[in-house]
């Protein structure tokens, strides 16, 4: 702790015990607390003791027994920070100090106690303080697993919560400390349903702690009271993900027996808990700890858990390691049966998977009323999109099947498909113009995409797809993830392994209505899909840069000119889209270029600048202004679209302007130009600023020829200008590219500073009169040289990376805050923020 705070610090401890005093905020104190904690993870609770003794007096006051019930439970908190020093419990123990605060609650004021604040602040003492073993034997000794326990119950939901995770840490803190724990979990261990076991613990006081809340815990999954179960099932799951893995297949032998018995039982208000404890268990131990019977009950849950539960669970499953096969080819027919039902009752043709075994009965009355149909399948899609995008897919799925029965639902949502059934025609009521389904459907539709390698099924998706591009009445949001899906589609029929086949039905796709529905698209009166349409073409112009007939294909068909229409649309998102998108059309061949009035490669380039350099002087709105320096920074990094002298005179030009913008976000990528500039420039001249360890020796005329030329451009003087911008983040920037300048020139050989200048740490207002004074211009390589080298930009770096109230939220503003709040007793009126 700093100097500065500890001569304010017994001033405040004198006003937190004193009962006299006016009640400090609670704010404050639980910002005083995390100060405290923050402090303790720095140094040690005895040398914090050591230079603060006013800390101790402080935890003495709690013995006064009218203390207000907020001071009293800081208290609380603050000794049990202290006291997870198995040192300094031992002292406070010794002093009475623990059992007077943290013994029987009885000790304590009936009328304290009856304060929710000071019940919390107990919870959270004995929280704190669990790092150390004499903590459980004092709980067991007074008698406190019994009242923690209880105050599960608490009307006060946040005691009650508090209670029970403080449990579920008691019990995994001592497994955790269990002869069990040490055990190899890679060796097959046989388990016995003796609580000796479970507890093979060094003293007996070990074994009664954890007897004590295993007992709770069975008695509450024995009970027939609904929220004792849930509260025991979700006090098992907090263990399981926090314990040693033999040490949780030791404890679930002794509940196994009580959970198998609610298996049997009604699982309503109760299934989703059970299936979070299954998971967490197999997901925590090993396949070669965890015995076999647990997977035969994890298979039993998900037949007799509901639709919706079995899902969730199903998802679960499909993800877990080692999991038998059997009970993955469960979980997976219980993820696809709705879509499954679905096909089956419109298409009246194949199955996803065979389920003869698994069929569930509660499906169609699901999909019967709208409500529960919509919601049940969106949950399917769901789960079934997370599963695509797993990383690692080892399981040979029927793609086929599964695109099928998507198509099926997303042509149902637009009135395409005709069902054959009853059953079908009453879903296809619940689903038509469904906005909901029909978002959750693109996101599967484009995740399936790399995993379907079949002609007719590419042809089909593409079909549908465009059906919805074209569909007048198609929301924004939904063509805005088909035209997301529908480049992943096309994206795949390149990718593919018999990409040469695919690639004759991509060429009759796009030379179909592909084009006529993007021209119309593009003008829509609605901003949204203008905007959703351009960012389409502009990637997938990106995409195909490589591909010539596809770059003849858009150099003919008049969509670039459409584009460039758009850069003055009047919606600012449609035009900051338009140039982006222009900016990667430029990665395509000239042949985009080659327009129908025959104007050469070079008019055509030289107009798209003029116009994206007018649209940074002009452009009312921000969004465009950022698009256009985006742009420049993307061809400046990738060096396509500028020659060496192009580049030293478009670049200077955009960060004149760029860099003194009123919107700090075009500052910033002006600056992101500047960097780009500065590499391309080091990389000509053979200077890696990214290099582990630069040459001690790199020759001056080199690093003058470098300077001259950032000089002559005039990025000095712009990153000199943002080193002191009122904008943080803009400052924080040009910092990092004058350190890295200043890395280059340091190891220069034969660059000296002429002038006595080094460490010179100037501000924004003294800067400009320092370079005046010592009679230094940017534009001088010599004096840009002094200057890089004197300044003490890491200084600069240090203090730009403090947040901007760094002052005002420290622990010296706190603590006079908490004094200025004593001082006056009748408004209390602290400033805790």
């Amino acid at each position: 702790m700093e100097s500065d705070y500890a001569e304010l610090l017994p001033r405040v401890c004198a006003v937190l015990g004193d009962t006299n005093k006016s009640v400090v905020d609670d704010t404050c104190l639980e910002k005083l607390l995390d100060c405290f904690q923050a402090i303790t993870g720095n140094e040690t609770e005895l040398c914090i003791l050591q230079k603060n003794p006013c800390l101790a007096n402080i935890v003495s006051a709690s013995k006064h027994k009218d203390l207000n019930p907020s001071i009293l439970s800081f208290i609380m908190r603050l000794t049990g920070l202290l006291a997870a020093s198995e040192e300094h419990f031992c002292k406070l123990e010794a002093d009475g100090i623990m059992s007077s605060l943290f013994g029987n609650p009885a000790n304590l004021e009936t009328k304290a106690w009856k304060d929710a604040t000071v019940r919390c602040g107990w919870l959270l003492g004995i929280q704190s303080m669990l790092q150390h073993e004499a903590v459980i034997h004092f709980l067991c000794k007074h008698d406190c697993i019994s009242e923690i326990i209880w105050l599960q119950r608490d009307p006060s939901i946040f005691v009650a919560s508090t209670a029970s995770q403080l449990l579920a840490n008691i019990l995994s803190f001592s497994l955790q400390h269990s002869e069990l724990a040490a055990l190899e979990t890679s060796r097959k261990i046989q388990l016995t349903d003796t609580i000796g076991t479970v507890t093979g613990l060094d003293s007996t006081v070990w074994s009664v702690c954890v007897c004590a809340i295993t007992e709770h815990i069975e008695g509450f999954l024995k009970s027939n009271i609904t929220s004792n179960i849930q509260q025991a099932l979700k006090l098992l799951s907090k263990v399981s993900v926090t314990c040693n893995p033999v040490c949780i297949a030791s404890l679930w032998s002794k509940v196994e027996g009580s959970v198998k018995l609610l298996l049997n039982g009604d699982l309503t208000k109760i299934g989703q808990p059970l299936a979070e404890l299954f998971l967490n268990i197999s997901r925590t131990v090993p396949c070669e700890v965890l015995q076999s019977n647990t997977w035969e009950l994890l298979s039993l849950l998900l037949r007799s858990l509901n639709q919706a539960e079995a899902l969730a669970l199903a998802s679960g499953v499909v993800k877990l390691q080692n999991c038998p096969q059997a009970l993955r080819m469960q979980a997976m027919a219980t993820l696809f049966h709705p879509l499954n039902y679905i096909f089956n009752v419109t298409k009246d043709t194949t199955v996803l998977l065979d389920e003869s075994s698994n069929c569930r009965v509660d499906t169609e009355h699901h999909l019967f009323k709208k409500s529960t149909c919509i919601s049940l399948i969106c949950q399917t899609l769901s789960h079934l999109c997370e599963f695509l995008q797993m990383p690692s897919q080892v399981i040979d799925l029927p793609y086929q099947a599964l695109t099928n029965s998507v198509l099926t639902i997303l042509q149902l949502c637009i009135g395409t498909a005709v069902p054959t059934t009853s059953a079908g025609v009453n879903i296809s009521r619940h689903l038509i113009s469904c906005i909901k389904v029909q978002r959750a459907g693109m996101d599967v539709i484009g995740a399936i995409a790399q995993w379907t390698e079949g002609i007719k099924e590419v042809e089909n998706a593409l079909n549908l797809l465009l059906d919805y591009v074209r569909n007048p009445d198609t929301d924004c949001t939904v063509l805005k993830k088909t035209l997301q899906a529908l480049l992943q589609w096309i994206l795949s029929c390149i990718k593919a392994e018999d990409s040469h086949m695919l690639e004759n039905k991509l060429q009759e796709f796009l030379h179909g209505d592909f084009i006529s529905i993007m021209k119309k698209r593009l003008f829509d009166v609605h901003w949204e899909i203008r905007d959703s349409t351009v960012e389409f073409l502009g990637e997938l112009c990106f995409q195909f840069k490589e591909i010539q007939s596809f770059s003849l294909l858009i150099g003919t068909c008049g969509l670039p000119h459409l584009v460039l229409e758009l850069l003055s649309d009047s919606e600012s998102y449609v035009r900051a889209s338009g140039i982006i998108a222009v900016g990667k059309m430029d990665y395509l061949s000239p042949n985009w270029q080659t327009l129908s009035n025959e104007r050469n490669f070079t008019a055509v380039k030289g107009n798209i600048l003029s116009h994206l350099l007018d649209i940074l002087n002009q452009d009312t709105e921000g969004f465009p202004r950022r698009a256009v320096v985006k742009v420049f920074v993307d061809w400046v990094k990738n060096s396509h679209k500028f020659c060496s002298c192009e580049m030293s005179d478009v670049v200077p030009v955009v960060l004149k302007i760029g860099s003194y913008d009123l919107d700090w976000e075009v500052k910033l990528y002006s600056l992101e130009l500047a960097e780009a500039f500065i590499d391309w420039s080091a990389f000509n001249l053979s200077l890696n600023p990214y290099a582990i360890a630069l040459p001690n020796n790199i020759c001056s005329t080199q690093v003058r020829g470098f300077v001259q030329n950032l000089c002559d451009t005039g990025i000095f003087d712009i990153l000199f200008h943002a080193l002191w911008d009122c904008d943080r983040p803009v400052a924080q920037k040009a910092c990092k590219i004058l350190m890295k300048l200043k890395m280059i020139v340091s190891h220069a050989d034969n660059i000296e500073i002429a002038k006595n200048l080094n460490g010179y740490k100037p501000n924004s207002e003294s800067f400009n009169s320092w370079l005046s004074h010592n009679d230094l211009n940017l534009k001088n390589v010599n004096d840009v040289l002094e200057v890089l080298i004197a300044l003490d930009l890491e200084c600069q770096h240090q203090h730009l990376a403090c947040s901007s109230d760094h002052i005002e939220s420290s622990l010296r503003s706190l603590l006079q805050d908490i004094l200025a709040a004593a001082e006056n007793s009748e408004e209390n009126d602290a400033d805790c923020y």
